[in-house]
This record gives C-alpha cells, structure tokens and sequence, in this order.
C-alpha cells in the first residue's frame, strides 16, 4: 500500500462521525421545526434549507447523508416516535406515585385504608399525568404521526415509520406494565380472572383514555377539562374528566386481593428496595 492510499484510508475511516454529526446536528434541528410549527407529511425546498441553516451543515453535507427530502423525512420521523416514549412514560409521576404509597403505609392494613390511597393516587396522579403528557409537543407530534401515517403510501418507508412507532409503544407499555406489576400487589390488588395475569391490555386501555382526551381537548377543551364533585367514602373530592374515565377503566380490570398480607407489603415499603421501573 503507497503512503497516499493509506492517508486516503484513514480519512475514510474518519468520514463515518463527520456525516454522523450531521445526521444528529440536521435531525435535531428538524424536530424543534415539527414541535414549533407542526406535522406535515411533506417537505419542501425551503424547508430543508432552513434545517441545514440552523443546523449549520451545507447542501453537499445533507447530500452525503440524504439522498432526497422524502429520505430525511423518513428518518425524522422514525426519530420522533423514538423520542416520544419518553415523554409518554412521565417517570416523574411514577416515582411520586411510589413516594406517595410510602407515606401511606398504615392505610394498607384495612381494605377501605386500601381503596382511599388507590382512589387518592387515581384522582390527583392521572390528572397530573394527563396535563403533563398531552402537553408535551413530543407527544402531541407522536399523536399527529401516529394518525396521519396511513396516509403515506405503502412502501419501505412507511413500513420504517411503522416499524418505529410499533417499537416505541411496545417500550411504553413494558415501562408501565413493569410498574403495574410492582404497584397494585403492594396496595392489595390483582387483575380480575380470565385476564391472564396480562397487565399489557389494561396499560394500552389507560393510555388510550389518556390520550384520546388529550386529542378531543383540542376541539372541546370545555368538556374535556371539566371538574365534579364527587362523593368519596365521608368526604366529597373534585374530579377531572381524565382521572373519572381512567377510574372506570381501573375497575373493569383490577379487583381486591383476597391473600393479601399487609404486613408483608409494608415492609417491603419500609425495607427501601428499589421497585421503580
């Protein structure tokens, strides 16, 4: 091998981070684009030049990355339902959720004690969640791909977008379902027979209640943000459209626990072991 040939193999070897960096850098600056102004299923000429102004890479860079606009738009896509799990999961409100049943763990020992803290974790964690989540532009990106690809005509890019979407919902639901699966046995609960001891579907079912009202408040933000006051045990406590709809989705799968051990559960509370997802 000539000393030229070798200088010109390590300066191919070095391409790969250098066109890597301007996947990322042209990426990036395409999902605030999308989270500022909107989905749209197409991308023009103007469009693109903008992205690479911010980003900051040029025509022959994108080039080298992308052959055509409809081939950044397919990985763009794929990146924003990858980035959309995240937002989805609300970790935050898990491992509140968690920190609250902690601090209620005398409230275990009796099954109305039970039913409180799971009515009291329903009531104010799902209208938390649901403000949170279906505010994010990342979900709200999410729901309009999520809807709208099947107007993309068949293909291997469409195909790609699905493929993504599909991954980043089966992540969602096996970050909730691991959550579920800790949770509910801690505070005396179980899934209803004839369930399988599946907790997939309800996750999908509660994520749907969600979602669906976060997509309605669009058009009818009155009713969907509605407050009622409700009875519950000997007192009377507001409640969101969200966390009454998610309640009677909860019902529907879950029952009381006849072998619960509280003892059991709350040690398990007070040993500190580390049951976040």
């Amino acid at each position: 091998m000539m000393q030229s040939d070798f200088w010109n193999g390590q300066g191919t070897l070095r391409a790969r981070p250098a066109i890597d960096d301007v996947r990322t850098r042209v990426l990036l600056a395409g999902i605030k684009y999308v989270e500022s102004t909107g989905l749209t299923l197409s991308i023009s000429d103007a469009v693109i030049a903008r992205l690479l102004a911010d980003a900051n890479v040029t025509p022959k860079q994108f080039g080298q990355v992308w052959q055509s606009g409809e081939e950044f738009l397919t990985d763009l896509f794929c990146e924003l339902a990858n980035q959309a799990q995240i937002d989805r999961a609300d970790t935050m409100t898990l491992l509140t959720t968690w920190q609250y049943v902690t601090s209620r763990v005398d409230d275990l020992r009796t099954p109305e004690g039970r039913r409180d803290v799971l009515v009291d974790i329903i009531r104010t964690a799902t209208e938390y969640n649901f403000s949170v989540v279906t505010a994010s532009s990342k979900w709200r990106t999410y729901a309009a791909l999520s809807t709208t690809i099947v107007a993309w005509p068949e293909g291997a890019a469409r195909t790609r977008i699905l493929d993504a979407l599909r991954a980043s919902e089966l992540s969602f639901v096996e970050t909730l379902e691991n959550f579920y699966r800790n949770l509910l046995p801690t505070i005396g609960l179980r899934l209803k027979p004839g369930l399988n001891d599946d907790y997939q579907p309800f996750v999908v079912a509660a994520a749907s209640v969600i979602e669906g009202l976060g997509i309605v408040r669009a058009t009818v933000p009155t009713l969907v943000e509605a407050r009622f006051e409700m009875p519950t045990f000997d007192r009377t406590d507001t409640w969101s459209v969200a966390a009454m709809s998610y309640m009677g989705v909860f019902d529907a799968f879950f029952e009381a626990d006849p072998d619960f051990d509280p003892d059991e559960a709350i040690a398990r509370l007070k040993s500190g072991i580390d049951v976040t997802p």
